[in-house]
């Protein structure tokens, strides 16, 4: 499975410091890399509908599916929705789902979505689409680990390379740990051993999926938590420091499950990656965290084309 022609979109940049919540004018949060956060009055559909259209015009095709995952569902209808987003894709004959119920760690539900369809149907492509907008719960986490932004991304999913010109990715493996019995909101001990834990076995769960263990990644790629947070759930998973890549936390905070599709296409398009890297997503959640092993297959050049390394395996290939 391919990832390519990522789209994103965020909210008005403010100052944390203004926010107005407690906890806001705290000086750790700039030490931690956190400085400002994006909001806007633009709903999660809109948003969803805004970076969809433009990663569909990128690919130049019209997906068979479209997967939209979001925790701000705004109180409209399911089938409303689903609607109002094929006709705002421009796309009619799309089937259209949604997912939920994993927050931050919803991007691994997505890419699990896809792989199946890609998988076991007939479908080419598959449209993946994050969208979040706080509306009613402060902006700074109960559990200090960042700051919420609105914001959305998409990205295109299919069984074949993608053309040059953008950054593009070969997904080799997937995995998901959950524990839906702990409490988020316990105590910070018990929290932190639960991470351990989580990240241990979702670590365990992609080397089987993918071959590869955590040393063994070029780089560990996290959302967009605090500095201090994004090291030691490295360290939990089993990265060593080193390898640990962080994403313009500074710049955009933590917006919900679009951070690990906004910064492998930002750090692409930076330079900070080579053909042939293989990075390790971690997308977690109060009771997931799902882990990624992608391959950097495509990367824009001074010229704007994209050069390509051979295709290797995907995680639709039954005989991976």
């Amino acid at each position: 499975m391919y990832l390519s022609s990522t789209s994103y979109t965020h909210g008005e940049r403010r100052l944390i410091r203004d926010l107005g919540e407690a906890g806001c004018d705290d000086p750790r949060l700039k030490d931690d890399r956190l400085e400002a956060y994006r909001e806007t009055t633009a709903s999660a559909l809109a948003m969803a509908t805004e970076v969809g259209a433009r990663t569909v015009a990128a690919a130049g095709v019209s997906p068979d599916f479209v997967v939209y995952a979001t925790e701000s569902t705004d109180a409209e209808d399911a089938l409303v929705r689903s609607a109002r987003l094929a006709d705002g894709l421009g796309c009619p004959g799309s089937v259209v789902m949604s997912v939920a119920g994993h927050g931050c760690g919803n991007l691994g539900l997505l890419l699990h979505v896809a792989d199946g369809l890609l998988g076991t149907s007939r479908a080419a492509s598959v449209l993946l689409i994050t969208s979040d907008r706080v509306v009613s719960r402060p902006r700074i986490m109960a559990d200090g680990l960042s700051v919420l932004s609105d914001g959305a991304a998409a990205t295109l999913a299919s069984r074949e390379a993608p053309p040059g010109g953008s950054p593009g990715f070969l997904v080799h493996g997937l995995a998901m740990s959950c524990d839906w019995n702990a409490d988020p909101g316990g105590d910070p001990i018990s929290a932190q051993k639960r991470s351990v834990r989580l990240g241990r076995s979702a670590a365990a769960a992609l080397r089987s999926a993918s071959g590869h263990g955590p040393r063994e990644f070029t780089r560990a790629i996290f959302s967009n938590y605090r500095y201090g947070s994004q090291r030691f759930l490295a360290g939990a998973a089993g990265f060593a420091p080193a390898q640990l890549l962080t994403g313009p936390t500074d710049e955009y905070a933590h917006c919900f499950a679009a951070d690990l599709l906004v910064n492998c296409d930002l750090l692409a398009t930076a330079g900070a990656f080579a053909l042939g890297d293989r990075l390790a997503l971690s997308a977690t959640g109060p009771h997931t965290w799902a882990m990624v092993d992608l391959e950097v297959v495509a990367l824009p050049n001074a010229g704007g084309e994209g050069e390509e390394v051979p295709a290797g395996p995907t995680t639709s290939d039954p005989t991976t």
